[in-house]
């Protein structure tokens, strides 16, 4: 356990647990880390299976699995296959990725769907449209794919908020924006995943040299939506609408001091959390906020010399010894760029 000690509260860090041994069985695992509550302790979690020779382990050449877990995240079920990403892999034209996933009141799980062009040596853009398969039995059986956007493009995040899903996609079939079209677009949906409508353009300043992308409802129920800077690494862009994206405040930016890539956010206990890569790829970051957007100055949860990667992404849960807990999830190198996948605990103590 490592504790982090701030002036409000203290933040409980628990040591890395495997969860995917893909050392074991030769395998790698980037990118999809996508997780949903869809009844009370019922997580579905998400990764991939993929090639660990292809771009040397670092590709999404391969399929997608997951697993469920019934008690809140202590033990997990077999591993499972998604249909839609194995039929995408034997078509040979993409592969799919799992970035995020919702879970909507009526209990269905909505998992968006990135479709990587499988001849490209990372097997990852260009991409094309993204879209969403859904399970109304509890990861069971899935549903045929339903098209979320026009564009192609990644769809970086995705929150069900009020009985709405927003899904925010950065519509670009490359990473970074390079071009005036290179747009970010929230699309929602209101009959839990089965149609979706573009509900607006993220009104960035510019998106020149933006890429990655999350999203949160603050306690004010303000939509925050933030994106990594290439060219300014420790300035997160950040864009704040009051009126659920009808209109949207200034642009700003966050400060962060040891940077950031692939930034995800999550909210614990009157606490904002924010994860990913530091400036550089073998730095794993992780930073708190009491108001998402000042941030403290960080600490390494993982500070090394080897490239790791660290994709990852987070759930709140609750924690069976009492209150709550942050499920932190990602991919940790252990060979060349081939990745195993890794589970911590983060709590937070408030202090009297």
């Amino acid at each position: 356990m490592r504790v982090f000690e701030r002036k409000n509260y203290n933040i409980e860090l628990s040591e890395a647990e495997l969860y995917v041994d893909n050392k074991s069985r030769k395998r790698s695992g980037h990118m999809s880390h996508a997780l949903a509550e869809f009844a009370p302790d019922c997580l579905i979690d998400f990764n991939s299976n993929c090639s660990p020779v292809r771009g040397w382990g670092h590709s999404a050449y391969g399929w997608i699995e997951y697993r469920i877990s019934k008690d809140a995240g202590q033990t997990f079920s077999n591993v499972k296959v998604l249909p839609y990403s194995k039929q995408m892999f034997e078509d040979g034209i993409y592969t799919i990725s799992v970035e995020k996933a919702v879970a909507c009141d009526d209990g269905s799980i909505v998992a968006f769907c990135l479709k990587n062009d499988c001849t490209a040596l990372w097997c990852c853009e260009p991409w094309a449209t993204p879209s969403v398969v859904r399970s109304c039995d509890g990861g069971e059986t899935w549903g045929e794919p339903v098209e979320v956007s026009p564009y192609c493009g990644r769809i970086y995040d995705a929150v069900y908020h009020n009985g709405v899903i927003y899904a925010l996609e950065f519509c670009n079939d490359n990473f970074a924006g390079s071009k005036p079209e290179h747009l970010y677009r929230i699309f929602s949906s209101e009959d839990n995943g089965k149609t979706f409508k573009e509900l607006c353009v993220v009104p960035f300043k510019s998106t020149m040299g933006l890429g990655y992308g999350a999203m949160i409802f603050d306690e004010q129920d303000r939509l925050n939506i933030y994106a990594y800077n290439v060219k300014a690494e420790r300035d997160m862009a950040h864009i704040v609408s009051d009126d659920l994206g009808k209109t949207w405040n200034e642009p700003d930016s966050c400060r962060l001091e040891k940077g950031i890539r692939n930034p995800q956010i999550g909210y614990i206990d009157g606490v904002y959390v924010l994860h990913g890569r530091g400036e550089k790829d073998f730095d794993f970051v992780l930073y708190t906020s009491e108001d998402g957007c000042v941030w403290d100055t960080g600490e390494y949860i993982y500070k090394g010399e080897k490239e790791a990667c660290f994709y990852s992404n987070n759930i709140t849960l609750r924690d069976p010894s009492g209150g709550n807990r942050l499920l932190i999830q990602y991919s940790d190198h252990y060979e060349l760029k081939r990745v195993n996948v890794m589970h911590r605990w983060l709590k937070i103590k408030k202090k009297s």
